[in-house]
């Protein structure tokens, strides 16, 4: 597998916090701290989401209740211990123009140096070799507590990565599909060995962490040897992390998350047949 990447961008630390009651409860669930939302009839599945850096804060736990909304039961376990990037990173560079427009040089250099003495560190000591594992745990708990149930997994931004690992065929966990949003720190030898398990992956052309060039190198991996069971969904203009982050009062990037949603779900009921 390739080297781990470590590098870190501006894009890593914005976005906004969502407004919204969550639905759901916070539980130990085998052994990890775990937001649970449950849909109110039969479930028709399962789906684990894999959180971005900032673990599972408002916008996670809404985002899941969206997915409980539609039937499925939700889990979106904290798989960094509660050691995850404080939300208030998310103001270290605000996505907003005139913000930007008004911020002064020094005042983007002393973001940037705080966006690098944060993430650099945590990224190092949240690498793949204690993540990785811990996540596969996760996973297949569930899947041996839930062997009837479909299972999908759904990662953003540092979550999208290792949801592709799982999708690999020498992953120790089968799941029934997987779901990437704007995934970070993703090289072609993460998905060299995928054959058989669906994957989607959706991203917007303006993310800094992967280029459309990048992507286009994934395609071309998977698209033969998955057909129409790999899907790319590609949005004009959004930013890294707009499924998850981007500004609900902004008209268009609140039209991309709900569409992005909307695409993830229908991938998914499409891979569980239903």
């Amino acid at each position: 597998m390739a080297t781990e990447q470590t590098e870190v961008k501006a894009c890593c630390v914005t976005g906004h916090l969502h407004e919204g009651t969550p639905l759901g409860s916070t539980q130990i669930l085998h052994g990890l701290s775990t937001y649970v939302s449950d849909p109110k009839g039969t479930s028709k599945g399962t789906i684990i989401f894999i959180n971005d850096i900032f673990g599972v804060y408002p916008n996670a736990k809404l985002l899941a209740d969206e997915w409980a909304g539609q039937g499925y039961r939700a889990l979106f376990p904290d798989v960094f211990d509660g050691d995850a990037v404080p939300v208030d990173m998310l103001n270290t560079i605000v996505p907003n123009p005139q913000v930007k427009a008004e911020a002064t040089a020094l005042s983007k250099v002393a973001d940037g140096a705080k966006t690098g003495a944060t993430l650099g560190p945590w990224l190092v000591k949240h690498r793949e070799a204690v993540s990785k594992p811990k996540i596969e745990e996760f996973v297949q708990a569930v899947r041996q507590a839930e062997p009837s149930s479909k299972l999908a997994v759904i990662g953003f931004c540092w979550g999208g990565r290792y949801a592709c690992l799982l999708a690999r065929d020498d992953s120790p966990v089968k799941v029934d599909a997987v779901v990437a949003n704007h995934p970070s720190f993703l090289v072609n030898a993460d998905v060299e060995d995928i054959t058989f398990t669906p994957v989607c992956i959706i991203k917007g052309t303006d993310d800094d962490m992967m280029s459309d060039s990048a992507l286009d190198e994934v395609e071309g991996i998977l698209k033969p040897k998955l057909g129409d069971k790999f899907e790319v969904y590609r949005f004009p203009d959004a930013v890294h992390g707009f499924t998850i982050r981007g500004d609900q009062n902004n008209e268009k990037e609140k039209k991309d998350k709900e569409d992005a949603n909307e695409a993830a779900m229908k991938f998914v009921a499409k891979s569980f047949g239903l």
